[in-house]
């Protein structure tokens, strides 16, 4: 017998040996142990659910290996929950197909405001107005006449910036100033509030930006980059992101989440009169003496220029992403399609003149987004509300407000049942001549409609 054997069977033998005198294991749990999985409470599917969603926020180890698709999922979830608790709160005796009949309306409407394509029919339902019942907005220090202001997006809270270079921000409810802002020696020109009241961007008369806590308006930052005052700023609704127009005849992007510059637009040749932007990254902006009219498509590196009518146009507003209008000193009120080089309709003189040859200038225009509502304001003692008839093509009378004094701003309310009119003795641009009998205020009139 070889060696290699030998030592083999001498291995099996001692393993024989050891296994014998090993205890065996018990595989019938001990009397403790089965009382411990009695006891033991077994969690629901609905009990596992609540607990995940009663967790704010992941890890950040997690995040960090979170891919971008990943968070567009989660967040895409998360929305989708938050939706279908809001329907169940709303109707609690609701069945699984009114329920999800429900979300998907809210959903749809949702993307459509978002996208701009939603659109209210709104017009045939105004029936006046409650002038009598009108909230003044006035502070002793804002002494010189309002140039601008804007709403949150709850329309809760007002801001008003002036020409003595106070901004404030009003309680809409309780009537009350709530914070202020001075900028010294300057004229407020123009101010916007993100939609979460997270900032309030000010172009306070001089060749920056000043960036405020939008609760407290306390200064936060300062945006330099145009070299000559900043005629406006705009917000793209539901983000960070600011756009400014300037007399050095540029418009700029910057990112409010890094608070840096992004890109400079060039194409206007005089100052830059007015700016404004919904949900796309599209800009409209009116230039004034160069007598045109520009839209910006920034994500493309593109634009339109409208210049088939010889005007100075002093004020634009978007309507949606496809229709804006537009004032002029000339007098004119006009309405415009993106996809048209010439306005849809034009109303010359919409406000009278003062004398043969010397219309009333366009000083505000206001739009109640993604609706058939928009309004003009000057210098002739009346705020006048239009509609949009024909498929949104012609401008047609609807309501005259008379307000005495320069209107230097329009806004409307997000439901359309209040009209916000700022109201000064000098247009917001100059001092060319002063309205003495004017009261420096912002009204907040009530608005009748039957929805």
């Amino acid at each position: 017998m070889s060696l290699f054997k030998a030592g083999r069977k001498q291995n099996e033998k001692f393993n024989r040996k050891r296994s014998k005198g090993a205890p065996k294991e018990s595989i019938i749990p001990s009397k403790t142990s089965r009382q411990d999985y009695e006891d033991e409470e077994i969690d629901s599917d609905e009990e596992l659910e609540k607990q995940q969603q009663k967790q704010p926020e992941i890890d950040d180890d997690v995040a960090a290996l979170e891919t971008t698709q990943d968070k567009r999922i989660r967040l895409a979830k998360q929305y989708l929950r938050q939706v279908q608790e809001e329907e169940q709160e709303r109707d609690d005796y609701a069945d699984e197909s009114e329920l999800a009949s429900g979300v998907a309306r809210t959903l749809k409407e949702s993307f459509l405001s978002a996208s701009g394509k939603s659109h209210r029919t709104l017009g045939g339902k105004y029936t006046g107005y409650e002038l009598t019942e009108a909230v003044s907005f006035h502070w002793k220090k804002q002494r010189l006449s309002p140039t601008c202001c804007a709403l949150s997006d709850d329309d809760a809270f007002l801001y008003v910036g002036c020409k003595s270079g106070w901004v404030v921000r009003w309680d809409v409810k309780s009537k009350q100033r709530t914070a202020y802002f001075q900028a010294k020696n300057s004229v407020i020109h123009s101010i916007a509030v993100s939609h979460d009241m997270k900032y309030l961007a000010v172009a306070d008369g001089t060749e920056d930006i000043k960036v405020l806590d939008g609760v407290s308006l306390i200064q936060r930052n300062t945006l330099k980059g145009h070299s000559k005052t900043v005629t406006g700023v705009v917000f793209r609704k539901s983000s960070y992101q600011l756009f400014s127009c300037s007399a050095d005849r540029t418009v700029k992007v910057w990112s409010l989440d890094e608070m840096v510059y992004i890109e400079t637009l060039y194409g206007h040749q005089s100052q830059v009169s007015g700016i404004d932007a919904l949900s796309l990254e599209r800009i409209v902006t009116s230039g004034g003496m160069d007598q045109t009219i520009r839209i910006w498509k920034v994500a493309e590196e593109s634009q339109l220029v409208f210049n088939s009518i010889a005007e100075d146009f002093s004020t634009v507003k978007f309507v949606s992403n496809d229709l804006f209008v537009s004032g002029s000193v000339e007098g004119t009120f006009s309405l415009w399609s993106s996809g048209k080089k010439k306005p849809l309709h034009r109303i010359k003189f919409a406000h009278g003149q003062q004398d043969v040859g010397h219309p009333n200038w366009i000083s505000a225009v206001g739009v109640l987004a993604s609706s058939d509502i928009v309004a003009s304001g000057s210098c002739d003692g009346t705020v006048r509300v239009w509609k949009l008839v024909n498929k949104r093509h012609t401008i047609q009378p609807l309501l005259q407000i008379p307000v005495e004094g320069f209107v230097n701003a329009i806004e409307f309310t997000s439901d359309g049942r209040f009209l916000v009119v700022a109201i000064g003795q000098e247009h917001r641009l100059g001092r060319w001549w002063t309205l003495r009998n004017t009261k420096n205020q912002v009204l907040m009139i009530p608005l009748s409609i039957d929805l």
